[in-house]
């Protein structure tokens, strides 16, 4: 009798691990797919890249958009951030997603020091692949700084010719152009956590 209890006792624990083993693991499945929250709609610009050419942000429709506001001269954040942004460049061509699912558009602020020629030597210095899917853009002062007062972003012009700018300047936008995440600069960048994203919302295409 005893023996019998003692493996009705042992089923009843065996199956309440397994029914604990299968919630955790639809738990953290959950956690993993969880959509990321439509914050708004992106404004939409038109600005020119390097080659003058009119772009605006509708052109790349239908591809995830990672949006960085900086300006070349900048010693501090944007540097940082560019680097880590041809870091994740670099891994989503391995993934065969950059240019063909994943686009990247950097607006400067300072468009009078940051002219296409200085534009050109600071994407070979960092290796910013221009021709599979990074765009560079450009506009005179008062359309680029519209354009990031649109994105809820204020920017600041020094007397040294620097500008003051929040560090929450760069942003996630979804293939139908809402945004998705507003991601820190600089050293407070997580790429790990801003590829999961990217790579999140491509699968939802």
């Amino acid at each position: 009798m005893q023996e019998t209890n003692r493996k009705v006792w042992l089923r009843s624990v065996t199956l309440v691990c397994i029914a604990a083993i299968v919630l955790c693991t639809v738990y953290w499945v959950q956690q993993g797919t969880n959509p990321l929250p439509k914050i708004k709609v992106a404004p939409e610009f038109s600005l020119q890249n390097l080659k003058g050419e009119q772009v605006k942000l509708s052109d790349t429709g239908g591809k995830v958009r990672l949006v960085e506001f900086f300006f070349a001269n900048c010693t501090t954040i944007c540097p940082v951030t560019t680097s880590n942004m041809v870091l994740m460049q670099n891994n989503l061509k391995e993934k065969k997603k950059f240019g063909k699912s994943v686009a990247f558009l950097s607006i400067t602020f300072d468009p009078e020091r940051d002219t296409p020629e200085a534009l050109e030597k600071y994407a070979s210095l960092l290796g910013i692949d221009q021709a599979a899917g990074w765009q560079l853009l450009r506009g005179n002062e008062s359309d680029v700084i519209k354009t990031a007062n649109d994105f809820g972003i204020m920017a600041v012009k020094q007397k040294d010719g620097q500008f003051a700018h929040s560090i929450r300047s760069l942003f996630l936008i979804d293939q139908e152009g809402m945004i998705r995440k507003i991601y820190d600069m600089g050293d407070s960048m997580d790429n790990k956590v801003i590829e999961k994203d990217i790579k999140k919302l491509s699968k939802s295409s």
